[in-house]
């Protein structure tokens, strides 16, 4: 019994305080505790606090902020020291070595000797040596022309001629062939006996050098070898106007002349291989076959 009369006094009295608390909350809510003296002073006294610790850290780490701050400039200072002894003893060595500069070969003066030894190494048909000097120079200029056209060449001679292929191919590709090149790569053809591609090879050979006799007359042969020689007719008679004094590109234009029944053209070709042969024999055939179309005609 007396346990609930507790229960209601208590219930009562909270009722009582939030009875109050509401009825003045306007005066609760302005209520500012740093009013009060003793929070006041003790806000004051965490603040000095706060500053003094702070204080004493900062005093702690000044030695090692020093310690850094001199180590960063000494060590700026070795730097700049080394670098400048750096610099002097590269102009040391510049100076140095200069006066040797003038004595010893450029890099292009190099390449040009070592291409002229291969040259001439392999018209003394010294294949290996030349070989050498040609990877010699690729090893200085891995991209030189010459280098790869006369190790394509020597490989040519030698009839090796998957190598001799991969390399004028190599050059075609990179757009550094030239007719040369385009000759070579026609020989190939006609040996693995690709003729589209052999002709194919003999033109552009002529298109890079349309002033070139002999490439005229290495289409007018590729031609003549095939039996069509009317074909093989205007290169030959290009390269004998471009090498009037050759007997081997006159008579070349005097066979395809005779073959394609043109009885002036070929008396014409013929008087102007009477000046440059002295093979009477042949020249007496040639006057027969002349004299036979003048009949027919």
């Amino acid at each position: 019994m007396l346990a609930w009369i507790f229960l209601i006094l208590a219930i009562l009295c909270a009722a009582i305080v939030v009875f109050l608390m509401l009825r003045h909350w306007s005066e609760i809510r302005l209520l500012n505790p740093m009013s009060i003296k003793e929070e006041s002073e003790k806000q004051k006294r965490d603040a000095l606090v706060a500053q003094r610790f702070s204080r004493i850290q900062t005093d702690k780490l000044a030695p090692l902020k020093y310690l850094f701050q001199q180590s960063v400039f000494q060590s700026k200072k070795a730097f700049h020291g080394a670098y400048i002894r750096l610099v002097k003893l590269d102009r040391l060595y510049q100076q140095a070595t200069r006066p040797f500069a003038k004595v010893a070969p450029s890099e292009q003066e190099r390449i040009k000797a070592l291409l002229d030894e291969a040259r001439s190494l392999a018209r003394d048909l010294k294949w290996g040596e030349s070989e050498k000097r040609y990877l010699e120079i690729l090893l200085l200029d891995n991209r030189n022309k010459d280098a790869y056209q006369g190790i394509g060449l020597l490989y040519l001679k030698q009839k090796m001629y998957p190598q001799a292929k991969e390399t004028f191919e190599y050059l075609a590709k990179t757009k550094q062939a030239d007719d040369a090149c385009y000759a070579a790569l026609a020989e190939i053809a006609e040996v693995e006996g690709e003729e589209g591609k052999a002709e194919e090879m003999r033109q552009k050979a002529v298109e890079l050098r349309p002033r070139l006799a002999c490439r005229h007359a290495e289409l007018a042969k590729f031609y003549a070898d095939r039996g069509e020689l009317a074909k093989a007719w205007p290169s030959a008679k290009r390269a004998s106007d471009l090498e009037p004094k050759s007997a081997k590109y006159c008579e070349l234009a005097l066979e395809c002349a005779l073959a394609i029944g043109d009885g002036q053209e070929a008396k014409r070709r013929y008087d102007k291989l009477r000046l440059l042969s002295e093979d009477y024999q042949r020249l007496h055939q040639f006057r027969e076959r002349i004299d036979k179309i003048q009949l027919v005609s």
